[in-house]
């Protein structure tokens, strides 16, 4: 699997891109920075907020195999499953908040770190 970084030429919020999923997730969290990834058809947010580091995993086609969590944990994060926490669930937890989509989606997996566990690892 290729991982490779999508590059932000501009000065764009990451509301823009995803404002249902950011409003969601980070809606009153401070964002350090984030980056774009993709891993082959799975589009990963990868979010560095002061607390904690999240990878937002999104698949508009199928649904997101736990080999594909295990290599963006494994590139992205350097550590591995037992140190992370993993929720498959989050698109059904969203619906049932009322969130609709822009666009289809047909899975999104959060995976989130504590960020003194990543200084930690690096």
């Amino acid at each position: 699997m290729k991982l490779i970084e999508s590059p932000i030429n501009r000065n764009l919020n990451l509301e823009t891109f995803y404002p249902n999923i950011t409003k969601f997730l980070f809606d009153h969290t401070c964002i350090k920075y984030y980056k774009l990834y993709t891993l082959d058809r799975v589009q990963i947010i990868y979010v560095d907020t002061y607390e904690k580091i999240y990878l937002v995993m999104l698949d508009t086609k199928k649904k997101i195999k736990r080999s594909e969590v295990d290599t963006a944990i494994h590139r992205l994060l350097h550590t591995d499953r037992d140190h992370v926490q993993v929720d498959v669930k989050m698109k059904q937890r969203m619906i049932d908040a009322g969130v609709t989509f822009s666009q289809a989606r047909k899975d999104i997996v959060v995976v989130s770190m504590d960020a003194a566990e990543s200084s930690v690892a690096s």
